[in-house]
């Protein structure tokens, strides 16, 4: 009898809840309705209510459906004696067999009255989760609306500033002076992200200049059509027109110009992850940029080629043209450019294993970085430090350099940094045995890698959580994230080696653009 109770007072009480909750002002399950009144006095009156039904089924001799009203009345006011009297009066007055089968009825009409509770519930979420969806709906339709009213009102700004051109080029018989007014609206298009029009005024320069005009402005235009199919997502459009800009920049024999598109070529290889021809035309745009002896292009070349290097983690090769950049950098006396490459090359000795290089190499960066007031790279640097320390188990050091970078980063806004410096943290209180402090960083990062959807950074915190939870005892919590873990699926992920940071790393932002833009086949590479 007292696990009956319980179970009605579970029951009732959750139907409570929903009564004070219903905004259609009715009962979900009884029909009272939803008076703003003194709880107390609610209480009593559906108490009473229960009771006096009770005692109409009692004189019915409706044995069942009376001891479920006074369970309910009893489970309002367990104080009062006279329900648990009223049921304790029934079960007397019936024998065994009478006394089962009406235990039987009742916990039938529990079960009952549980599918119905469980079905409104259901109906609320549903009506809830319908609601969300036509709010979201409707914010998607205003801001869908506002967009296009801005772009509307910039599309008018910008054909009321050349109309008057326009209309004078394409009454005249000069062919190229059209494509320049052409080119203007397309470029002032371009330059508002409407890139729809853009390209379609770039293409009609581009008929006229194919048939009238000089090499070097067809291929100036097919490099301005990559630039938008490139900006668009569209890369291999934008592969084959910087192809045909190439071709015809070879066939005038500018050097200058094919190094620089093959440059450009190479970046869009290097965005889609086929680093094996980016490397291709980058070793080509070197070999014409040390043939025409140009030092600028060159230094650009050659770190953009250690980067491909470092992310296809040839790290020698990567080395190699890193020192290479910073010799030209010295030759050009371009010292506050050193900074950021002397950190690349500690991340890519770090990874070597070589320590002793890798600290020699942040720490001249961190000095140059902070000496050209360049604070936001120079917390790089200080996270990378930072590693050093980790890897030799100087924790409570570690944790100080983590605790200056993570502090220029919150003033920079530099989130995806924020997150790296907040899971080096953790990992070295982990590692130290504070798993309090520790779970208090991988959640703060875990919070950010979520914002910025990197999910590999989101499986290092579950991870790491997970191994703090169990450190600390606490199975049930790391069973929860391990769930969430296994649905990610990147269980292997290594947490045990800090993450290191170099100037790439500031372009999170633009990749996380470039990913959402990717084919299939270019995110397998």
């Amino acid at each position: 009898m007292k696990s009956m109770k319980l179970v009605s007072f579970i029951i009732i009480t959750v139907i409570l809840l929903m009564i004070q909750m219903a905004d259609n002002g009715r009962s979900l399950v009884y029909g009272i309705p939803n008076r703003q009144v003194n709880q107390p006095d609610y209480n009593q009156t559906l108490y009473r209510e229960h009771l006096a039904r009770g005692d109409r089924y009692l004189s019915e001799k409706n044995y069942a459906e009376a001891m479920l009203e006074y369970e309910k009345a009893s489970a309002i006011m367990p104080y009062e004696d006279e329900p648990r009297l009223k049921m304790q009066s029934i079960e007397a007055t019936l024998g065994i067999n009478e006394l089962a089968e009406v235990k039987r009825k009742v916990e039938l009409a529990r079960k009952q009255e549980a599918e119905m509770l469980q079905k409104a519930q259901e109906a609320e979420t549903s009506n809830k989760q319908a609601a969300s969806r036509d709010n979201a709906a409707y914010d998607q339709f205003v801001r869908d609306r506002e967009a296009q009213s801005k772009r509307d009102s910039l599309r008018k700004v910008i054909f009321d500033t050349y109309s008057e051109e326009l209309q004078k080029a394409e009454q005249g018989t000069d062919m190229l002076l059209r494509s320049q007014v052409y080119r203007k609206i397309a470029d002032a298009f371009n330059k508002v992200r409407d890139e729809e029009i853009a390209l379609n005024y770039y293409n009609k320069a581009l008929a006229i200049e194919e048939k009238y005009g000089q090499p070097a402005n067809v291929s100036r235009l097919y490099e301005e059509i990559a630039d938008v199919y490139c900006n668009t997502g569209h890369f291999q459009n934008s592969i084959n027109s910087y192809q045909k800009s190439l071709e015809l920049k070879q066939k005038e024999g500018d050097q200058a110009g094919a190094s620089a598109v093959m440059s450009d070529l190479a970046n869009i290889y290097e965005t889609t992850y086929d680093y094996s021809k980016a490397i291709d035309y980058l070793e080509q745009s070197k070999e014409i940029k040390e043939n025409i002896e140009d030092e600028h292009g060159l230094k650009d070349v050659m770190d953009n080629l250690g980067d491909v290097y470092y992310k296809q983690k040839v790290l020698t090769n990567s080395i190699l043209s890193y020192e290479r950049t910073v010799e030209i950098i010295r030759n050009l006396e371009m010292e506050d450019a050193l900074g950021p490459v002397y950190n690349k090359l500690g991340v890519a000795h770090y990874e070597m294993g070589n320590y002793s290089e890798a600290e020699k190499f942040f720490k001249v960066s961190m000095q140059n970085l902070y000496e050209s007031v360049n604070r936001k790279e120079a917390s790089m640097s200080l996270n990378n430090l930072g590693n050093l320390l980790f890897i030799n188990n100087k924790y409570n050091d570690a944790i100080s350099y983590y605790e200056r970078s993570l502090a220029t980063k919150i003033e920079a806004g530099y989130d995806y940094g924020k997150a790296v410096t907040l899971f080096n943290i953790g990992n070295a209180y982990r590692r130290s045995g504070n798993q309090e402090e520790a779970l208090k960083y991988y959640k703060q990062s875990l919070h950010i890698a979520d914002s910025l959807s990197i999910v590999s950074l989101s499986a290092k915190n579950l991870k790491a959580l997970v191994a703090a939870f169990e450190a600390s005892k606490n199975f049930e919590q790391a069973a929860g994230v391990q769930a969430r873990l296994d649905s990610i699926g990147l269980i292997s992920i290594s947490i045990e080696i800090p993450i290191s940071e170099n100037e790439m790393d500031l372009e999170m932002e633009k990749t996380q653009e470039i990913l959402s833009m990717l084919n299939e086949e270019a995110l397998k590479r």
